[in-house]
């Protein structure tokens, strides 16, 4: 191991992987240093009982392009959801597809009765309109996804019924108050690509692109508690390692920035049924619902993350509620039992205090610091956009940055 690297990258997240492997792509040494168990940060699976539980109900864009230069996606086996969603509304499901690109459900989208005719128009139109968008190109004044929805034309049926819930269960938060230009982002996203799962899970994204990393480069159960000014830094394990460069990535940024990161929160109940539901290779979304946000049948999309013979699915909850845990899981149990029929089976819970950024109005009007200090650089989401791609981008522009500090 060595203790005095080129580069110290703390956090290995999606950012510090994203680092290491540009480190050893310019043959720079370094050291990844993790202070959990595990890799991933945010992203991540647990697999217990013959089931994999993804750390909140997490999903790959395929259109994540600059993330896919690092994996190997044959390994990683994608499975992807149908494109659209299944709404549930007056006590029924109605689909709303993209006929364009799954040109089978057509006459489902044309007659659900959710969009307008002028809906519809208005969704080809922005389609078109943000086929090519770019977040560092939009000068676009910047508001509220409700109100850019509203001033587009959109009519409240659709924002309601499906605007909503369904990037509310993106933003993770139900009044749609996320910056207008992530919408767009995001939005431009799911029109070029399809949300997507490894078929073992999201933890399979980190450990995939780890693949190639030398072990004697990753440290983990390593935490670095504070940074030193002479930069002779010592892990909370007793290691001391003298690096040239520093890069603080994800949430030890604030070692030495100091502010904490803004996140919104989910809770998310994962459940075992024998029967499984019609459309439930769509994601199903619940604007009528108290608590429940959407659901996402994860073994109809890839049945590796069950090895019991059954169906696993996630449900989200959105709602900062009062409820007790307990009452949380038998009031949605019985939900998912008046919804679908059938018995379900409570399997787990977490309670995701940071679960994605948060991107209030005017976020991408900041403007990005990668040098918080003399040979000290940050990374993550957190510096571009809150996504998988957003880590990755960030990373491949801080080591540009620190390439030419170094050669």
């Amino acid at each position: 191991m060595n203790l005095k690297p080129d580069i110290l990258i703390v956090g290995a997240g999606v950012a510090g992987i994203t680092c290491a492997l540009k480190c050893q792509e310019e043959g720079l040494s370094f050291l990844l240093v993790e202070k959990s168990e595990r890799v991933g940060g945010r992203l991540g699976s647990i697999n217990e009982e013959g089931y994999v539980f993804d750390i909140g109900f997490q999903v790959f864009n395929t259109s994540y392009h600059k993330t896919k230069t690092f994996l190997d996606l044959n390994q990683l086996d994608l499975r992807v959801f149908k494109p659209g969603a299944a709404i549930y509304i007056g006590n029924k499901f109605k689909i709303i597809s993209d006929p364009i690109r799954d040109l089978n459900k057509i006459f489902n989208t044309l007659f659900s009765g959710i969009p307008t005719l002028a809906d519809k128009v208005r969704i080809l139109k922005l389609k078109y309109s943000l086929s090519n968008y770019s977040l560092e190109c939009d000068t676009s004044k910047d508001v509220h996804t409700f109100i850019f929805l509203k001033e587009y034309g959109f009519s409240e049926q659709i924002i309601s019924n499906f605007f909503k819930p369904f990037f509310a269960g993106v933003f993770l938060e139900k009044k749609l108050q996320t910056s207008s230009k992530f919408f767009k982002y995001v939005f431009s996203k799911f029109n070029q690509g399809l949300a997507s799962i490894p078929s073992k899970g999201m933890q399979e994204i980190p450990e995939n692109m780890l693949r190639s990393i030398d072990q004697k480069n990753l440290l983990l159960g390593s935490e670095l508690m504070f940074l030193p000014k002479e930069k002779k830094i010592k892990l909370k394990n007793g290691l001391t390692i003298i690096p040239n460069q520093i890069i603080l990535t994800g949430n030890s940024q604030k070692l030495i920035t100091k502010e904490d990161l803004h996140y919104n929160q989910v809770k998310t109940l994962y459940f075992s049924s024998k029967e499984c539901p019609n459309y439930s290779e769509y994601i199903h979304i619940f604007p009528e619902e108290i608590f429940i946000n959407n659901i996402a049948f994860l073994t109809s999309i890839s049945p590796k993350y069950s090895e019991n013979n059954d169906n696993l699915l996630s449900v989200s909850v959105l709602e900062d509620t009062k409820a007790s845990e307990s009452e949380l899981i038998h009031h949605v149990t019985d939900r998912l039992e008046n919804i679908y029929g059938g018995n379900f089976n409570f399997l787990k819970y977490f309670n995701i205090r940071q679960a994605t950024i948060n991107h209030p109005v005017n976020y991408f009007d900041k403007k990005i610091k990668t040098l918080a200090d003399e040979g000290i650089y940050l990374s993550g989401d957190n510096l571009i956009h809150g996504s998988i791609e957003g880590a990755v981008i960030s990373s491949i522009q801080v080591m540009e940055e620190l390439k030419g500090k170094l050669t």
